[in-house]
């Protein structure tokens, strides 16, 4: 089982080499809405079996009928029931650690909708009542798919295998079978085979169009939710405490897999003395601009669903921090300098034509700007706390220093508003 679970994980690698921290997020959820899945499927196959033989105890008692059933009445109900059994088990057993959960989850309803499709054949086809279980399949669908997509793409599955088994038994490609107390001539007339597929095709995509609504607005409040317990709201970045909780996480992350991060720390420059020359509003305005600048910095996953690969955090009243996975103290350096000149350039004096309409030209000359230290796993230190302390101590160094600079931990140059080198 070892070497067909390698051969599985070859093949299903995330968008990179090693997976993030929040793709890790991403993953356990989907598995937690698999598990369910799969334990319902679980009781699907019990009742199931419990009213098969319930059919079975009163087709005793109806001998008119019971002569119509055959051998294939009981064992292609049994088989398809064993076989279900027995993917069931297989993916109980790997979805804990396979990674490329989608594909599981596509593999898993392809093989709902073949044994749905042989059951509704071994139960009437066109008399069955088993088409309800179509319906089943539509909402698993809904919940252990992100894409509404992938929704409407079952229930579209649905409808055509439906429909191909109706045409397969009207132009007797597939023998139809021959139901006890059903009227079996409608397996072979036309108008009701039509009308009877229109009902189950319009029933289904009604249920996928409910189930993708509620799904899509259960996981908007989720996501709402998660962002007031984790996001700060002034500024609408991650807060403290998911700061320490995802920086740790990463942390954790480098080292199992060997890889580098950098933390950002950065910290107004004179906010005090701003918050004094336009007042309090004036200052959170003036947060809010440098957090949306910090966001047009960080980057992002184009996966669906989306999310940042770098966190961008609210570490203190006028202090940020910006955790980059993946990227070495250099390549830190370079987007600390990128972003520390973008908040120099637009951020204060944006903030003072929106509050200030009718500012004086010496009111430049307050220069709110920002420093800003940079540390680097494993270079500057290997656990939470001696990074940060690091990247604090680079960036009160650059305060000493001038102010409206970066500052690399254990280096004493650094880059301000000007093209040369200065000195701490």
């Amino acid at each position: 089982m070892t070497f067909f679970r390698d051969q599985w994980e070859k093949i299903t690698i995330f968008t990179g080499d090693v997976p993030t921290t929040e793709e890790l997020e991403l993953l356990k959820e989907n598995r937690e809405r698999v598990g369910m899945v799969i334990r319902a499927r679980w009781v699907l196959l019990m009742l199931l079996t419990a009213y098969g033989v319930i059919v079975h105890i009163f087709f005793q008692h109806e001998s008119a009928d019971f002569d119509s059933l055959t051998i294939v009445h009981l064992v292609a109900p049994f088989a398809a029931v064993l076989f279900v059994a027995a993917y069931n088990a297989f993916f109980q057993y790997t979805y804990s650690w396979i990674v490329q959960i989608r594909s599981l989850n596509q593999v898993q309803l392809v093989f709902d909708l073949v044994i749905v499709t042989v059951m509704v054949h071994f139960s009437g086809g066109a008399v069955s009542w088993f088409w309800t279980m179509y319906m089943v399949l539509t909402l698993e669908a809904a919940l252990i798919m992100d894409k509404k997509s992938d929704t409407y793409a079952i229930a579209l599955g649905g409808a055509v295998a439906y429909g191909g088994l109706l045409t397969f038994e009207f132009y007797g490609i597939i023998p139809c079978v021959q139901m006890p107390f059903e009227n079996n001539a409608l397996q072979q007339n036309f108008s009701y085979a039509m009308i009877k597929w229109a009902w189950v095709s319009i029933t289904n995509f009604c249920v996928a169009y409910v189930a993708a609504f509620m799904m899509d607005t259960v996981r908007r409040r989720e996501a709402v939710l998660r962002d007031m317990v984790v996001k700060d709201s002034l500024t609408n970045l991650y807060n403290r405490h998911y700061f320490f909780y995802r920086f740790n996480s990463e942390i954790q992350r480098a080292k199992r897999y060997g890889r580098t991060l950098s933390l950002l720390i950065l910290d107004v420059d004179d906010f005090k003395k701003f918050n004094d020359e336009y007042g309090h509003l004036a200052g959170d305005s003036f947060l809010k601009s440098v957090a949306e600048i910090m966001q047009t910095h960080i980057r992002r996953s184009e996966d669906v669903p989306s999310y940042e690969v770098d966190i961008a955090c609210r570490y203190g009243g006028e202090e940020f921090a910006i955790i980059l996975p993946e990227v070495s103290s250099p390549q830190g350096m370079i987007a600390a300098e990128r972003l520390r000149g973008r908040i120099e350039t637009t951020g204060p004096l944006a903030v003072a034509e929106r509050i200030r309409q009718q500012i004086e030209e010496e009111v430049r000359g307050v220069a709110v700007t920002v420093s800003v230290g940079v540390s680097s796993y494993p270079e500057h230190g290997v656990e939470i706390e001696s990074l940060i302390r690091a990247a604090d101590d680079a960036m009160y160094r650059a305060k000493r220093a001038g102010k409206n600079r970066v500052f690399m931990a254990g280096k004493e140059s650094s880059r301000g508003p000007s093209s040369r080198r200065t000195n701490g």
